[in-house]
């Protein structure tokens, strides 16, 4: 399990109020089009890391049935209000069941998992596939971090693991296929892009 879990938890709840006016556009919508695309309508998705449920919602509205699952209990009580079934867990947690579904999502949330957790994080992520499920994974990177960011402002501050294009790509997928890796360079913020892994459960 994550040390950082406590952490990070404290983290988003103190930041839950700004993150529900978050509006879920721009490239993260082509990214999860395309992961959707790949599912039959219809099709059963977990969200890892929901934050306040905007994207969640997005999935829904496209009529998938999702579920969403996120550290901080002030996140899911937001996303619960945006209709969605939503409920507190921790995906770096070994002994984590969520059940079984034909797709997974983590949008910008695996970048809070220590590296040396990255091969137990995704075999959770496996067991709540089905075989030939989908999973997205999306991180910031395009240069190597793992720690807390000098210019952090929210209380605690949270941890952050960066990674070279380079060293993401070479990045483990046990039970997987892998399917695509994008690099979205066009979508730099703050010095970081979008790498966007897509698998298949094996």
């Amino acid at each position: 399990m994550n040390e950082h879990s406590d952490s990070l938890r404290a983290a988003y709840d103190f930041d839950a109020p700004r993150r529900n006016t978050n509006v879920f556009d721009g490239w993260r919508v082509a990214v999860l089009d395309d992961f959707l695309g790949r599912m039959s309508p219809g099709s059963s998705v977990l969200e890892l890391g929901a934050g306040a449920g905007q994207a969640a919602a997005y999935v829904r509205d496209r009529g998938y049935q999702v579920t969403a699952m996120d550290l901080s209990p002030s996140n899911v009580n937001l996303a619960r209000s945006r209709g969605i079934d939503a409920w507190v867990g921790d995906f770096t947690d070994p002994d984590s069941d969520f059940g079984i579904f034909d797709g997974a999502f983590a949008m910008n949330s695996l970048l809070h998992v220590k590296k040396n957790l990255w091969r137990p994080t995704l075999r959770v992520i496996r067991n709540s596939l089905r075989p030939s499920g989908v999973a997205l994974i999306v991180v910031w990177g395009g240069e190597n971090h793992e720690g807390y960011l000098e210019d952090e402002w929210t209380d605690p501050p949270r941890f952050f693991a960066f990674y070279s294009d380079d060293d993401f790509a070479s990045l483990p997928t046990p039970g997987f296929r892998r399917v695509e890796l994008e690099f979205r360079h066009d979508d730099d913020e703050g010095g970081l892009h979008p790498q966007v892994l897509t698998l298949e459960a094996a």
